[in-house]
């Protein structure tokens, strides 16, 4: 028989668990520890009779009407539900050797361990991390959402076995999600930033993170991509990124905040070797165009700047087509800075098409590219976050208007040592220990306001806590879940593991992100359809 224990004093609290739990089974047997006195009294018993001391531990809830059970060696105890006070965050140490004496005592077993439930009210003296253990079942605020409160209580009771059943639908999607792992920063600078890792970082991989550095009014994340990766002992390595598509108020941020440390220092760069860079600029608005080309010839020395107001112009040109305003290009380019409005319109495709044609002109003249020019693109709009998304795989960097010149010389002169600049270029930088989240991408097959089941490499530990990010355009708005896993299974239709997450200390705000974007979920995948 299962039997679940109850550690509250407050009867408003009392009579909704009572309830819940009995609409869930009404077979199980609900005893209730109106204070931890009486619970540590009930502790010394059980010492000696074991799983016989459930039947007679606590008291009944004044509405059970259930008949009285004899002891048994066989009862389990399935789940204990404590206010927070009494058996909780400040108190870890007795947590912990309650469960191992329940498992000690045959009480539960080490395939369906209790389960415990914290229950407390969502203030700022109730830090949620001191309850992300894995002998913790979840942490479920009060007042209580009661349709939230029942599908928490039935993973509670499910263990680390999938539930049958679902109080709230859960929804069969496939979507990708954000999952964040924690990491150090080493440093900071106006063009990038640093970190030491345990295990070396592919050259060119790009990865969304989320930080204090990179806050504003309307962000709290920033793409970068890995500049140098170098071992630095054994297992550790000194990875360089750079910003990717970084917008004004952020680099105003970050370069502010660098100023402003006193120990902050600065890196010059002065490149001494290279040869002939031909720069490309295509932009309908010649004015903007002209801008740039005079800042770039005044800035760098080995440069020759060709400016297209037309796309349409520029292909003719490549293909060596009489016309009215022909201009004669060089053989090959190197670098390229594009409006972004340019590659709106069937995106990577028209960039593929125009590496086409600078490769069919350089074949012409028995040359070999062996690569393609780095394209910069500028945007003169705000882009969301699928539009950004869109343009890592292919573009070079991303910048926002209007034109932070100065910035964006110091990420050419970064990334391009053969660019010759007139004169030195400081970058500032400082040490900075920030605790950053790095966001990568999974897939999610079933979601619900409760849970997700997540499609993974490999199996995750059970008990174990992830923070998942369902991202929408309010971004400051946009709140990092907790989710602990319950269950895993092999995908029938891959290779993969199916991860079954509930989420964990689930706050209103949350509850009402979640349900937005399940809404919008939903829309998307019946527009899709």
């Amino acid at each position: 028989m299962k039997f679940i224990y109850i550690l509250e004093d407050d009867e408003r609290i009392l009579k909704d668990l009572f309830e819940t739990l009995k609409s869930i089974d009404p077979q199980l047997h609900i005893r209730i520890f109106p204070s931890l006195a009486l619970f540590h009294d009930w502790l010394k018993t059980a010492l000696q009779e074991g799983p016989k001391a459930l039947a007679t531990g606590g008291q009944k809830y004044k509405d059970d009407t259930s008949e009285d059970i004899a002891p048994s060696n066989t009862h389990q105890l399935r789940l204990v539900i404590a206010k927070d006070e009494f058996l909780g965050t400040q108190n870890m140490g007795l947590v912990k050797r309650a469960r191992e004496f329940f498992l000690r005592k045959k009480m539960c077993t080490e395939q369906d361990p209790t389960s415990l439930v914290l229950t407390a009210f969502d203030s700022p003296d109730f830090d949620i991390a001191l309850a992300e253990d894995r002998i913790i079942s979840n942490v479920i605020f009060k007042p209580f959402d009661k349709l939230i409160l029942k599908l928490h209580l039935e993973y509670a009771l499910a263990g680390h076995h999938p539930l049958n059943t679902s109080t709230v639908a859960s929804m069969k999607i496939k979507s990708t999600i954000e999952m964040l792992k924690g990491v150090t920063l080493n440093s900071i600078s106006e063009v990038g930033f640093s970190t030491i890792n345990n295990h070396e970082i592919k050259i060119g991989a790009m990865t969304k993170y989320y930080g204090e550095p990179f806050k504003t009014d309307d962000k709290k994340s920033i793409f970068a991509f890995c500049n140098s990766c170098k071992e630095i002992a054994p297992k550790e390595f000194l990875c360089e990124f750079l910003f990717f598509g970084a917008d004004n108020k952020q680099i105003s941020q970050i370069r502010r905040s660098i100023l402003q440390n006193k120990s902050h220092k600065t890196q010059e760069i002065k490149n001494t070797r290279g040869s002939t860079t031909r720069i490309l600029i295509l932009d309908e608005d010649s004015i903007y165009s002209s801008e740039l080309k005079t800042y770039l010839a005044d800035k760098i020395s080995n440069v020759e700047i060709y400016i297209y107001n037309s796309y349409a112009q520029l292909q003719s040109d490549l293909a060596d087509k009489e016309t009215v305003h022909r201009q004669h290009l060089p053989t090959q380019f190197d670098i390229i800075f594009a409006n972004y409005e340019v590659f709106a319109i069937e995106q990577k495709k028209r960039w593929e098409q125009l590496c086409q044609n600078l490769q069919d002109r350089a074949n012409k003249s028995a040359i070999s590219l062996a690569t393609m020019p780095a394209l910069y693109v500028i945007a003169k709009k705000n882009l969301n976050l699928d539009e950004v998304l869109g343009l890592t795989s292919w573009v070079k960097n991303l910048f926002s208007s209007p034109l932070d010149k100065a910035y964006i010389l110091k990420k050419i002169l970064s990334q391009h040592p053969g660019l010759l600049n007139k004169e030195a270029v400081n970058i500032s930088s400082m040490e900075d220990q920030s605790l950053l989240k790095v966001a990568n991408p999974v897939e999610i097959t079933q979601i619900s306001e409760a849970g997700l089941v997540l499609k993974y490499y490999r199996p995750m530990a059970l008990g174990s806590f992830r923070e998942f990010i369902l991202w929408r355009p309010e971004e400051l708005e946009t709140p990092e879940i907790i989710g602990s896993i319950t269950f895993t299974e092999k995908d029938k239709g891959s290779e993969a593991v199916l991860n079954h997450f509930v989420f964990f200390g689930m706050k209103d705000y949350f509850l009402k992100h979640i349900r937005l974007w399940l809404r919008e979920a939903y829309i998307k995948t019946k527009d899709k359809g």
